[in-house]
């Protein structure tokens, strides 16, 4: 399974020992944007992916949650982002959006709310190279995830391998973000997410690249409710391992 680790819940007075700390182990690094508008809090900016590129080759990955996201990204585009991820409910129309992320060669995500039918991500597949579940309600940290996300992942996962079958050349990966802890991912992978967007469960960690790599042996993307799971046993942080925070 990736792990797009969330720098939310990483130290935020020193985000380059952070970024250092899980070079060439993690496989991206998660970046949520807040304007104080969609969500009633400010954080990260263009200006501090831009560092980051200046840091890491790894996958950046910024996840606007702002109320007017066409005017942000050829910002964060210019700034160095792989991936921009927003959502429908900010978007007038959706699929223009989507088309002019991957006009300046980013990689374009479409946020899922909690409240969402899975079918306002499925209508865009061709046009999303990610949907990003959430699991949580957006901007706020420390919440159990909704149980019904694996159920929501399953449902994505099925009209992906549908579509497949029919010959559609649409296969966004899922991630989910939100309420990532050692006791959600297992079901996340048997309903086969592609990877998650973990917080605190890899910075609370003794070991953070250990909680990453624990990630990275869960089967992923397979929808297979039997899937092997064995990989689980191989991490398993206890509760004052990992706190609530992310």
């Amino acid at each position: 399974m990736e792990a797009y680790v969330s720098l939310w819940s990483a130290d935020l007075l020193d985000l380059g020992a952070a970024v250092d700390r899980l070079a060439g182990v993690a496989d991206g690094f998660h970046l949520d944007v807040f304007d104080g508008h969609a969500v009633p809090d400010l954080l990260f900016g263009p200006d501090l992916v831009a560092a980051l590129r200046d840091r890491t080759d790894a996958t950046l990955d910024v996840h606007l949650m702002v109320a007017r996201p066409d005017d942000w990204i050829d910002r964060f585009a210019d700034a160095g982002a792989d991936l921009i991820t927003v959502h429908t409910s900010a978007c007038p129309d959706v699929r223009t959006t989507l088309r002019s992320i991957r006009s300046r060669g980013v990689r374009a995500g479409l946020g899922l709310e909690t409240h969402e039918p899975t079918g306002h991500a499925v209508a865009h597949f061709d046009d999303a190279d990610r949907v990003l579940v959430m699991g949580t309600v957006v901007g706020v940290k420390g919440c159990e995830q909704d149980p019904a996300t694996p159920a929501r992942v399953g449902d994505l996962v099925a009209a992906r391998t549908a579509g497949r079958a029919q010959g559609s050349g649409s296969a966004p990966r899922i991630v989910v973000d939100g309420g990532i802890r050692p006791h959600t991912v297992p079901a996340l992978a048997r309903a086969g997410a592609d990877g998650v967007v973990p917080g605190s469960l890899v910075f609370g960690a003794g070991d953070p690249a250990s909680a990453v790599r624990w990630l990275h042996d869960l089967p992923a993307g397979t929808g297979d409710e039997a899937g092997d799971l064995a990989g689980a046993t191989k991490y398993s942080p206890s509760v004052g391992d990992v706190p609530s925070r992310g």
